[in-house]
């Protein structure tokens, strides 16, 4: 008998599109509220909420998938993940599901149109007749982008 291994993704939908990350990073989801805003910051920015006496920043992943359409504050929540040390918010249409996907269901060679950078995709996956992108959430940012955010967002905030 050979043993598969399986992960939990959290599923989340972007543009009418399913995706899902890893649910080990995923921290929480809330309601979305409107993040304050900090000037001259880049398009995928929203600004920073204040959760339990943590500042965090969001960051709207349709905007930073590069689609056209921008989000609808009614009908979107945020996802709070853990990056690195961190906690970001990633504002997404909606959470649909937890699905537990064996890795070798896991569809590597991929060619993505939608443009979305590939090196943010881990490969695909089918479920339900439905296929779900799954996102590398590490990856959506450059190295040292976070930080340069983090850093603009607590000059901000001490000025």
């Amino acid at each position: 008998m050979s043993s598969t291994t399986s992960n939990q993704i959290l599923v989340f939908k972007i543009n009418n599109e399913l995706y899902g990350m890893d649910i080990l990073k995923v921290q929480e989801i809330l309601s979305f509220m409107p993040p304050t805003p900090i000037p001259n910051s880049p398009e995928y920015f929203k600004g920073i909420i204040n959760l339990r006496g943590t500042i965090i920043l969001v960051i709207d992943l349709r905007s930073r998938f590069h689609f056209d359409k921008p989000m609808d504050p009614e009908n979107c929540v945020i996802v709070v993940v853990a990056i690195g040390n961190k906690k970001y918010g990633l504002v997404v249409d909606s959470v649909s599901d937890v699905l537990t996907i064996n890795n070798e269901n896991i569809q590597s060679e991929i060619d993505i149109h939608s443009g979305i950078d590939s090196r943010y995709i881990n490969g695909l996956v089918k479920s339900n007749e439905q296929m779900i992108i799954l996102v590398d959430i590490d990856k959506v940012f450059l190295e040292n982008e976070l930080d340069n955010l983090t850093n603009k967002v607590n000059n901000s905030i001490v000025q």
